[in-house]
């Protein structure tokens, strides 16, 4: 098990957008080549039963029944603090957004 480059980690962190200390970076060069050996480790696993997507394809969901406490398309714009094209505008998450 090898350790990653200071280069790789400031890479890896720059793509994940977090910012590192030279002491965080040291440690996850040390921890991330366990990571990707256990995430190996799990490809290789033998799976017995039924796959997680069997589970959901026969678990019982409700339908979806529109209720008498739905509020409007007229209450939620009254109700939003700003509201465009039919829709509520809020903060971007990703980056920056030239509409809010």
């Amino acid at each position: 098990m090898s350790t990653l480059k200071s280069e790789e980690i400031s890479h890896l962190a720059t793509l994940a957008r977090v910012s590192l200390s030279d002491e965080e970076s040291k440690q996850f060069a040390k921890q991330l080549p366990q990571i990707l050996e256990f995430v190996d480790q799990l490809k290789n696993a033998k799976i017995t039963g039924e796959s997680p997507s069997q589970a959901v394809e026969q678990s019982q969901l409700r339908d979806d029944v529109v209720g008498s406490d739905s509020l409007s398309t007229e209450q939620l714009e009254k109700l939003a603090p700003k509201w465009q094209n039919g829709q509520v505008v809020v903060p971007a998450v990703f980056g920056e957004s030239e509409d809010v």
